[in-house]
């Protein structure tokens, strides 16, 4: 196995990991979530760029990257719905997306194509990361009595301005490769 691809699979281990501490909801325990969360957004800052220093480009990578951010970040996201940081249709947002770039990336596999990521996507990793440390950081602050802000309310539009890039990004995924569709589409008749 591949460097790049061990980093790619370390987001994979790292969810159920983020899940277990933040339901045990102690300050150390998301002390720990932080850490988490830093080395998830660590490995996915440095896989690509360690494949392409290795010269290890591979399609298993780039289909698996965003496969272990959507599992990573979805994982996260789930948590905070639980805790009621995040309403429904927020977390609706990032699935349907992450589902839609999914989907987009099979139908092109089709045609030969691997659809890689784009500075959309890009851009919307950034805002979730921001989101998840800004969430983690206010609640950690809030166990430690050190802010008497009304955390759940932050926390929404955080997770609300998060959102929205997300929902250009997949705007944006659907016009560059929509043609692959009705490409599809096409054969099928």
């Amino acid at each position: 196995m591949k460097m790049a691809n061990l980093l790619t699979l370390s987001r994979i281990f790292f969810a159920p990991l983020f899940i277990l501490f933040f339901l045990i909801n102690t300050t150390w325990s998301l002390a720990i979530c932080i850490l988490i969360v830093f080395l998830i957004e660590l490995t996915d800052f440095f896989d690509g760029r360690v494949a392409r220093k290795r010269e290890e480009i591979t399609d298993f990578g780039k289909l698996m990257d965003p496969f272990a951010d959507s599992v990573a970040r979805f994982s996260i996201f789930l948590c905070f719905l639980d805790y009621e940081l995040a309403p429904v249709w927020i977390i609706v947002i990032f699935f349907y997306r992450d589902v839609l770039v999914s989907v987009i990336r099979l139908f092109s596999i089709k045609f030969g194509v691997v659809v890689s990521a784009r500075r959309s996507g890009k851009i919307k990793a950034w805002a979730q990361g921001l989101a998840i440390f800004a969430v983690l950081g206010l609640l950690l602050f809030d166990k430690l009595d050190l802010i008497s802000w009304p955390v759940p309310l932050f926390a929404k539009w955080l997770i609300i301005a998060a959102a929205v890039v997300t929902l250009w990004s997949g705007i944006d995924y659907w016009k560059a490769n929509k043609h692959m569709f009705h490409r599809a589409r096409k054969i099928e008749r």
